[in-house]
């Protein structure tokens, strides 16, 4: 297990483990928290023998947002906000939209505030049946940030999207997986053995497959329906040349499981 003071990380049998853990403050992101998990992610994403990952908290909650007890230097001067976002959250955030592996959320009861985005920001999610997320923003007169209103509105549109922000929502893990926004729920006591399961499965799918549907998606946000017909035509080209193409069309014709390498 690799030691962090605020993260714990360990890999098994090809999943990434990372686990918030500031379970006294309810999994805050204080400074140290973004750097660390930041630098989880990233450690996750380059690691060879990881085909997928997993994000918890420990404790009795996902993530409580941003940690309003820090006080950090220069906090005072205006521009401090947006330069914290810029350099601390939105790395964090787009390393793991931008990883080519897939992360799952694991989401043990709150996501509130920039922790509900924690959670949207990854590509697949479960939650326990008391889990929640929560835009907390307009209790305190600011907006959301990291990404939110963008992951948000790519979910929900625009109508349901505002109404969250406008009336600080909290949406409940039933209704989350009726909105879509979320996988499966399932018991408290069964959500780290249900998110490895589904991580195993991640980890004996293509590789391949995996990394450029999740590029696609993403980029296919902001495309017109020709661009993402011709990024997939592209891609599809280094597919069909592919080992590991070569491998899953050997294993279809001989009726066995393919062993995929990711290249």
């Amino acid at each position: 297990m690799d030691l962090f003071e605020t993260v714990l990380y360990q890999v098994e049998d090809g999943v990434a483990m990372i686990t918030l853990n500031r379970p006294q403050a309810r999994n805050s992101l204080n400074q140290r928290l973004r750097l660390e998990l930041r630098q989880a992610v990233e450690k996750a994403s380059a690691d060879d023998g990881v085909r997928a990952a997993i994000i918890t908290g420990a404790g009795a909650g996902f993530c409580a947002g941003a940690d309003l007890t820090e006080r950090l230097p220069g906090a005072a001067e205006n521009g401090f906000v947006t330069r914290i976002l810029h350099e601390e959250y939105h790395p964090l955030i787009l390393a793991i939209r931008n990883s080519p592996k897939p992360f799952i959320g694991a989401i043990n009861g709150a996501a509130a505030g920039v922790g509900a985005s924690l959670a949207m920001c990854c590509d697949l999610l479960l939650m326990t049946e008391d889990a929640f997320l929560y835009s907390a923003f307009g209790q305190i007169s600011l907006i959301p940030d990291g990404g939110f209103h963008k992951m948000l509105l790519e979910q929900l549109g625009s109508k349901r999207a505002y109404e969250m922000v406008a009336l600080s929502q909290k949406l409940e893990s039933s209704r989350c997986v009726e909105l879509g926004l979320v996988n499966r729920v399932v018991p408290a006591d069964r959500l780290i053995e249900e998110t490895k399961n589904l991580a195993a499965r991640l980890c004996a799918a293509a590789p391949l497959t995996l990394q450029y549907s999740k590029q696609i998606f993403r980029e296919a946000q902001s495309y017109d329906l020709e661009s993402v017909m011709a990024l997939e035509a592209e891609i599809q080209n280094q597919m069909f040349r592919s080992r590991d193409f070569r491998e899953g069309a050997a294993s279809f014709f001989e009726k066995r499981k393919p062993v995929f390498e990711g290249c």
